[in-house]
């Protein structure tokens, strides 16, 4: 979802990053290797031996106060690894947006503005599921498997329900075994990137979804 909503709206932006697996870079390369990625991503170029973190703050006090900036920072554990990222004081200007996606949310109680995304019941998803990947031609009995695998993985997530679904409409069982097995092949956090391309894949008329 954060995904999606970066890919929607960074051309508004002067400044732009979307870092990924903030806790997992934190626990394996820390605090400072971390500030290094993003400012070397946020500016184009690359940042290293920056040796403390006060360092990385000033730079982005220094070049990117009262700028118009997008951070997504994704899978964060608690507000500390943000202001460790970016410093207390940081000052972006009018318009900017810092995203955060985290496992708890208990644990970001600096923030805003919060937002859970809504997620079915198995049985609810299996409905969705199965209202878009047969809108050209009933179920059989071959196909329940399949589809409870694709259930599965949509993880409740209603639009992964409805991409998948519609990605799969009318086609065959082993065309639907090969799809749902290179989905199988890629790791869950990268399923935005799998609906980005299915979604872009489907004609105008199923994308009205």
């Amino acid at each position: 979802i954060a995904r999606a909503v970066y890919d929607e709206i960074v051309c508004q932006f002067e400044h732009y990053c979307f870092l990924e697996n903030v806790k997992e870079g934190f626990k394996h390369n820390g605090a400072i290797h971390m500030q290094e990625e993003l400012l070397s991503r946020i500016f184009e170029k690359s940042v290293r031996s920056l040796g403390t973190l006060s360092r990385g703050s000033k730079m982005i006090m220094d070049r990117l106060s009262k700028k118009k900036v997008l951070l997504v920072l994704d899978d964060v554990e608690n507000f500390n690894q943000i202001e460790e990222l970016l410093g207390k004081q940081h000052s972006f200007g009018r318009g900017s947006r810092i995203i955060v996606t985290t496992r708890d949310i208990q644990s970001l109680s600096g923030v805003n503005e919060r937002y859970s995304p809504m997620f079915l019941s198995d049985g609810e998803a299996l409905e969705l599921f199965l209202q878009y990947a047969f809108r050209t031609n009933q179920p059989t009995r071959e196909y329940d498997p399949l589809s409870r695998r694709a259930v599965e993985y949509a993880q409740g997530l209603p639009l992964a329900l409805k991409v998948l679904g519609a990605s799969l409409d009318g086609k065959s069982i082993c065309e639907w075994e090969d799809e749902l097995e290179k989905i199988k092949e890629i790791p869950h956090k990268e399923i935005q990137g799998v609906l980005r391309t299915s979604f872009d894949g489907l004609d105008p008329s199923q994308q009205e979804i």
